[in-house]
């Protein structure tokens, strides 16, 4: 069966173009939300995964093609797929909904399945659109390959793990796809599928380097309260082995000529012993590629950071986020501001830190954000990117808004769930305030990595 694969776009193509040209200082000082431009790489992971089971793939990326609706559906119609497969997070679900309205109208034959972070949460909201045939909760990759062979075949498909559906009228919504507990079982996501060289570009201006983002990890044990990956992705942790991640970055590096990749999972280094054999190969075997990381302040130890330093490391990216204790508190980052000095501080005398943050976190005033905005300043680091706190569905913090009363269950306005609007009611500061105080901090730090960058030439 042929199967279309769709990234909704943040913004259509003239948008993007325009935000990215108002705000390239801020891009290139860091901010990672102003415009956002990352590879699909779980829909890569899919196509991938598609492929081997001997299904027709395509990839339209909608963000990376800077395509429009207008686009959109001539491809549709040309491509002619049994199924289109669409890609959403709480941001995009208006988007996504949209592409599945132009499949409709451009191929009224094809059945539309969505997927990702807001359908695995509002699988009822979602499926009840008239445009919506199927939602997969969870992982994506035993689900669809199974409904693909099960409409090919005339197959039933209500047993299908992860499945919710449409049944003579009414709603028929399921658990979640049970998670794949070997990564090392799937094959490496397909970057062909997507224009990778964009993004190769776009990462130069955020890092400096040709390079492109890599997952290899899943899950996260953690209780950030902000966050609400575990309920795709679960909270076990799991990665692929060291040996294939390492042939993976050996592979990526060799077809497009890439000078480094960043690890955008959750957490790099959360096993030790994985993280020294990762580091020895990536040394035994003279991967020569830089590489950057996400991890928690917590786990910073300075003789793992030293070989992983050896092993390529030139950057770690580490979720900061308040200068407030109260806000820490609130955020439950398991960390205290001193902890964070000393780990920043240990961190930056061996490789570069790049630290993200955000205000208008529930509860905080203009004190709070004064907090942040000079700790921030203070702990001297090489980048950094702001966002303003978005309620996430699934988080525990979005739980508690409600429980509060702050906002409604899933009637968020989608549109200010960008990480860059003040959502009305959220915190002490009124929203055009907190703009404004996002606009100062943004450009206090462009103006700040522009001197580094001037003395450093």
């Amino acid at each position: 069966m042929k199967i279309l694969l769709v990234n909704p776009a943040f913004y259509d193509g003239n948008e993007f173009r325009n935000r990215f040209d108002d705000y390239i200082d801020w891009i290139r000082g860091g901010n990672l939300y102003v415009a956002p431009f990352e590879p699909p790489i779980g829909l890569a992971f899919l196509s991938s995964y598609l492929k081997k089971a001997g299904h027709e793939v395509a990839l339209l990326d909608m963000q990376g093609l800077l395509m429009d609706s207008v686009e959109l559906s001539k491809r549709i119609a040309e491509e002619r797929p049994g199924i289109v497969g669409i890609t959403a997070m709480t941001p995009t679900i208006p988007e996504a909904l949209q592409v599945a309205e132009i499949s409709k109208q451009a191929l009224p034959e094809a059945l539309t399945v969505l997927g990702g972070v807001h359908p695995t949460l509002a699988p009822e909201e979602v499926l009840a659109d008239r445009h919506v045939d199927y939602v997969i909760r969870g992982e994506g990759e035993y689900a669809l390959t199974a409904l693909a062979g099960a409409l090919e075949s005339g197959s039933p498909v209500e047993e299908i793990d992860g499945l919710c559906f449409k049944r003579e009228g009414e709603l028929v919504i399921r658990g979640k796809a049970s998670l794949i507990r070997d990564l090392d079982t799937l094959p490496i996501p397909d970057y062909e599928a997507f224009p990778v060289e964009r993004y190769i570009e776009h990462n130069s201006h955020l890092r400096n380097m040709r390079g492109i983002s890599m997952i290899v990890s899943r899950g996260c044990p953690y209780q950030c309260s902000f966050c609400a990956v575990h309920q795709t992705m679960g909270r076990k942790w799991r990665i692929k082995s060291p040996e294939r991640v390492v042939e993976e970055v050996l592979a990526i590096k060799n077809r497009y000529g890439i000078e480094g990749v960043w690890f955008k999972d959750s957490i790099c280094n959360l096993n030790r012993r994985w993280t020294r054999e990762f580091c020895e190969l990536m040394i035994d075997r003279q991967v020569n590629v830089s590489w950057q990381a996400l991890t928690r302040i917590d786990l910073i130890d300075e003789d793992e950071l030293k070989l992983m330093k050896q092993a390529g490391l030139t950057q770690l990216d580490l979720g900061i986020e308040t200068g407030s204790p109260k806000s820490l508190k609130r955020l439950r980052k398991g960390v205290s501001v001193e902890q964070i000095r000393e780990k920043v501080s240990l961190a930056k005398r061996h490789v570069n830190v790049f630290g993200f943050f955000m205000i208008g976190i529930p509860g905080e005033d203009e004190a709070d954000v004064r907090q942040t905005f000079e700790m921030a300043k203070s702990l001297d680091l090489d980048r950094w990117t702001w966002s303003i706190y978005s309620p996430l569905p699934g988080s525990t913090l979005y739980d508690e808004l409600v429980i509060e009363g702050k906002i409604e269950p899933y009637r968020l306005d989608h549109h200010q769930v960008h990480f860059t609007e003040a959502y009305e009611g959220i915190c002490d500061i009124e929203p055009a305030r907190l703009k404004e105080l996002y606009r100062e901090i943004n450009d206090y730090f462009y103006r700040r990595g522009l001197q580094s960058a001037q003395l450093a030439g």
